[in-house]
């Protein structure tokens, strides 16, 4: 397939992708911020280890065999895609569970701080939140508006001798602001400070290279741009920091072995210490598929195309007047497929439903300010999305403006 895809131009490739995702063709789906539509290549992934498990039973020696190294191969792509090394990534449930993982591996001294963006998605504050009365930690917020020096400003002014871990979104699920994730990391790390960065909203949306950003950790799940299902996730932790660090919980999976008479668990080498339990192999064949897709399609292209979309969708809304604010950052050096506007005196909520209701139009209303409750329209321009799109969107705010 990826040797196919390279005879192709990227518009043959978008449009050889997008016919493998129906309620993108079925619809105009701009929500890959939310949930990207799942192709059927994705879907056939999962139907496939289904289909052994069935037929040759989930415990069979042979079978249990294979899904571990299945397993073991998606670690590969996860690690490939972010350019990081299979031992360095281990596999959560979801971006929460991730950050709850990582927040106990350390010890905390009271009042030591978190520092968090004002941007971050509630999965990103609710884990520290949770944390403060039990690890007797504090949450601090920097302001993450503004173009790329100002934002690399306020995060620089915001650590402070007592600042022990930083907690960024790579892209605010907000209003599409890629951070200036390498600098950031340089100045945490001048500072002793632990840099973590959430990438939800970065994987397949933005590149991604770990190594060349230098954190300590990041996290990624497959259902938002990279269109596969909920309920997966992955963690990278840099390869130094795995034997100094606590294994924060237990269970069957984390050990090479262990001793009941004193207790004491012989860890996994490597990353893979930070797993326990039961893995839903299935649903982890569909994120290899979708690191698949997005290698064949490119990233390079992928990005092309969505800052083409980007640009035009800010034109057309551009066009609409002062009816219409927009949110997503004027700095094109952080662009990326969000954008985001709030139409002052409407009601947003019920703007998305009336987009689907009339138009079968796609979009999400967000919180942009959980301070203000202020709530907008996050527009998502997955490279799937064609211009004709955003012009159909754009004559149906025009429409509810005139109203």
């Amino acid at each position: 397939m990826k040797e196919d895809m390279e005879k192709l131009t990227p518009a043959e490739r978008f449009e050889w992708y997008k016919k493998q995702m129906p309620a993108a063709e079925k619809y105009i789906y701009m929500n890959s911020g939310g949930c990207g539509p799942m192709p059927t290549s994705v879907l056939k992934s999962m139907e496939d280890v289904f289909e052994r498990m069935v037929q040759e039973g989930q415990v069979n020696v042979n079978i249990h065999g294979w899904l571990k190294a299945l397993l073991e191969d998606v670690r590969k792509s996860v690690a490939g895609f972010i350019h990081a090394e299979p031992e360095e990534i281990f596999f959560v449930r979801c971006i929460a569970e991730g950050l709850n993982t990582i927040v106990r591996m350390f010890d905390w001294k009271p009042g030591e701080r978190v520092l968090i963006s004002d941007q971050e998605n509630p999965a990103s504050i609710l884990p520290f939140y949770a944390a403060e009365p039990i690890l007797r930690l504090h949450t601090d917020t920097f302001s993450g508006i503004g173009n790329l020096e100002q934002i690399a400003e306020q995060f620089s002014k915001k650590l402070t001798p007592e600042t022990k871990m930083a907690v960024i979104s790579h892209v605010f699920h907000t209003n599409g602001t890629v951070i200036p994730a390498a600098d950031m990391c340089r100045q945490a790390a001048e500072r002793d400070v632990i840099f973590v960065l959430d990438g939800a909203q970065a994987a397949g949306n933005v590149p991604i290279d770990v190594k060349e950003i230098g954190c300590d950790f990041y996290l990624l799940s497959c259902h938002k741009w990279l269109c596969g299902p909920e309920g997966i996730g992955a963690v990278y932790i840099r390869k130094e920091l795995i034997p100094k660090v606590r294994v924060p919980f237990g269970g069957v999976g984390m050990q090479t072995d262990f001793d009941v008479n004193s207790h004491e668990i012989s860890f996994m080498p490597d990353a893979r210490r930070f797993e326990y339990g039961g893995r839903h192999i299935p649903m982890y064949a569909a994120f290899r598929e979708c690191i698949l897709m997005a290698d064949a399609i490119g990233m390079e292209n992928i990005t092309d195309r969505t800052r083409h979309l980007h640009r035009y969708c800010r034109s057309c809304m551009e066009a609409l007047g002062a009816s219409v604010e927009i949110l997503s950052p004027e700095d094109e050096r952080l662009w990326t497929a969000i954008f985001a506007v709030r139409i002052p005196g409407k009601d947003h909520r019920a703007l998305v439903k009336r987009a689907w209701e009339e138009e079968r139009i796609i979009i999400q209303w967000r919180t942009v300010d959980l301070r203000t409750k202020t709530e907008g329209l996050r527009i998502s321009l997955n490279w799937f999305i064609e211009e004709q799109d955003i012009d159909r969107l754009a004559s149906f705010l025009e429409k509810v403006i005139g109203e």
